[in-house]
C-alpha cells in the first residue's frame, strides 16, 4: 500500500460471493461469476493503490476473492456464510479498528468497475474536511455505494434498496460531488454496457 505504517484510513471492501452474486445480469452462470470476480479483483486494487489508505480489509464468504485479495496484499475477514452487506460491514468495520483503532473507515461495496484508486483518495479526503460522516451515493442518488466516518463514531449502517435516504437519516453527510468512479456500481445489464467490462465469450476483460 501507498501509504506508510500507522498512516491513512482502513477501507472495508464488502466483497459477495462471487457464485450468488450479480444474477440481475442476465448472463449464464459462468460469465456472471467472471463478471463478480473481476469486480471485486478490480475494486481491491484501487483500493490498495490509494494513497489516503492505510490498510484494505476484504469482507467475503468467497474462496477465490479471498486468495486473491491476500495474494495482493489485503487483510481478509471470511464470512462464515453470506451475511448480507449491514452485516459484512458491521463485521469489516468491527475488525478494521480492531488492527487500526485510531484510523478513519471507508465502507464501500466492491462492484465499482470505473473505481480508480485516486476517486478513493477524494472521497477520502473530503471526510476529512467534513469532519462528519458522509456517505457516497450512487448513480441514482437512490442507493450508496460508501460510508466514511472518523474512528471515534460508529454511526448506523443500512446498505440495500433505497439506502441513500436511510443513510441521511442516521445523521451521513451526501457527498454530491463524488467521482463516478466511487457512483457508478453494477447491478444491471445496462450497468454492465456502461462499465467499461467487455464480456466476450467466456472472458471478462478490463477495458481500461
Amino acid at each position: 500500500m501507498a501509504a506508510a505504517a500507522g498512516a491513512g484510513a482502513s477501507a472495508v471492501v464488502l466483497a459477495k460471493d462471487s457464485r450468488i452474486a450479480k444474477t440481475r445480469l442476465g448472463l449464464d452462470v459462468r460469465l456472471t461469476r467472471e463478471v463478480a470476480l473481476q469486480l471485486a479483483a478490480s475494486t481491491v486494487r484501487a483500493a490498495l493503490g490509494a494513497t489516503t489508505i492505510g490498510q484494505v480489509v476484504v469482507v467475503t464468504s468467497d474462496p477465490a476473492i479471498a486468495r486473491d485479495s491476500r495474494r495482493v496484499g489485503a487483510r481478509v475477514v471470511l464470512e462464515p456464510r453470506p451475511l448480507g452487506l449491514v452485516r459484512a460491514a458491521s463485521l469489516g468495520r468491527h475488525r478494521a479498528l480492531e488492527w487500526r483503532p485510531r484510523s478513519p473507515v471507508v465502507l464501500m461495496v466492491a462492484d465499482l468497475p470505473r473505481l480508480a484508486s485516486y476517486d478513493l483518495d477524494r472521497v477520502v479526503t473530503s471526510q476529512e474536511a467534513a469532519c462528519r460522516p458522509v456517505f457516497v451515493p450512487d448513480r441514482d442518488g437512490v442507493g450508496t455505494t460508501a460510508l466514511l466516518h472518523g474512528a471515534d463514531v460508529r454511526p448506523g449502517i443500512a446498505f440495500g434498496p433505497e439506502s441513500a435516504s436511510r443513510h441521511r437519516g442516521l445523521g451521513y453527510t451526501e457527498l454530491l460531488d463524488a467521482p463516478s468512479g466511487m457512483r457508478e456500481d453494477l447491478d444491471t445489464p445496462d450497468d454492465l454496457h456502461r462499465s467499461g467490462l467487455v464480456v466476450a465469450g467466456r472472458e471478462v476483460l478490463a477495458a481500461r
